[in-house]
């Protein structure tokens, strides 16, 4: 076929078809054991086509020390192995840009960045009304398909082999921190799951939680399918709780606000286990406590628990001085006095 022949030599090993005003080299072509590399003459961004493998390179170095880097193999990807990707104002500081890079010679994964860890990006003075810096909208309306599994986001990380034993591994880690002013609300996750319309469905949860430790015997401190932290000096006015779960009036056929399913086959040894020195173990919903220690008598149980227990609130000590005088006290008036509170003594009876 019959056209323009623009490539001339440029050496014994690359063909040139253009130049810049400075003449480097902005369009070569070369075979792949003579690509170039780390010599002058070839512009930033110099393209070199691959004649043995029909490939498409780019000079990321200096036009005075080439590297020319594959941008792809099969016309259909870019492969830009430790190039920056970067939106934004500046490419200087991550305060003003949006980067994606495949970090092959540090971490050698890719990493995708809006702010960093130590350096924020800051909102305007007046964003809008919502804000929402990452958005996933994913709608299945087409009705039976072979869909098993929609997963609006899926996070992995594992370790293997040798592991690290000073690495800590979290798959997912929001944090929200209130520095200074002040926020109507604030939460560090916020999953919510609602359900319209009469489909049958087998289970439904707004956070669902699993801790499998699998066949093979170990180690740990602690395991838990669930752990909340909390920490703080500060003198919280107001309602302050470890876990809170509120039911909604409009809810009608709740069967628990808290259910322990133990299946059969499993070994539990505690439903519920508290550890510690609470005030009180428990608090009912008419208002009396549950106090448990090591007071024997009525004036060591009112020395521990106060005066502002309520009426029926119940004591349970860990003796007693014979088997129908367990060191166990109900609260059945309020004088105030040592003798609002009354032992419960047994009976050996069925």
């Amino acid at each position: 076929m019959a056209g323009s022949n623009f490539f001339a030599a440029k050496s014994a090993t690359v063909d040139v078809a253009l130049t810049d005003a400075t003449n480097n080299a902005i369009l070569v072509k070369a075979t792949t054991g003579n690509i170039p590399s780390a010599v002058a003459g070839y512009a930033i961004g110099c393209v070199l086509i691959n004649t043995t493998t029909g490939g498409t390179y780019t000079n990321t170095g200096t036009a005075s020390s080439c590297t020319f880097t594959q941008l792809d193999s099969s016309v259909s990807e870019a492969k830009l192995d430790n190039i920056a990707e970067t939106l934004g104002t500046t490419t200087t500081t991550p305060a003003t840009y949006i980067k994606l890079i495949y970090d092959k010679t540090t971490t050698g994964v890719g990493l995708m960045n809006i702010g960093s860890i130590a350096v924020p990006q800051v909102l305007n003075t007046n964003p809008g009304a919502t804000v929402a810096v990452d958005t996933v909208n994913i709608l299945h309306s087409a009705g039976a398909g072979d869909c098993d599994d929609l997963l609006g986001r899926y996070t992995k990380v594992a370790v293997s082999g040798a592991g690290d034993s000073d690495l800590t591994l979290v798959a997912d880690a929001p944090r929200a921190y209130i520095l200074s002013g002040v926020a109507s609300q604030a939460y560090a996750s916020q999953p919510w799951i609602s359900h319209a319309g009469t489909g049958a469905i087998t289970a439904m949860s707004a956070l669902s939680a699993k801790a499998d430790v699998n066949t093979d015997a170990f180690t740990a401190s602690t395991i838990n399918a669930g752990h909340f932290h909390v920490e703080g000096a500060a003198t919280v006015t107001g309602q302050f709780d470890g876990v809170m779960i509120e039911i909604y009036p409009d809810v009608t056929c709740l069967d628990a606000g808290l259910a322990i399913a133990v299946d059969a086959g499993a070994v539990v040894t505690s439903g519920i286990r508290i550890t510690g020195s609470p005030l009180s173990e428990m608090t009912l919903s008419s208002g009396a406590k549950v106090f448990t220690g090591t007071a024997a008598t009525r004036a060591a149980v009112r020395a521990q628990v106060g005066d502002t227990a309520p009426l029926g609130s119940m004591y349970i000590g860990v003796g007693a001085v014979a088997t129908t005088k367990p060191y166990t006290y109900i609260k059945v008036i309020n004088t105030p006095g040592d003798t609002d509170w009354e032992r419960v003594v047994t009976q050996a009876s069925d």
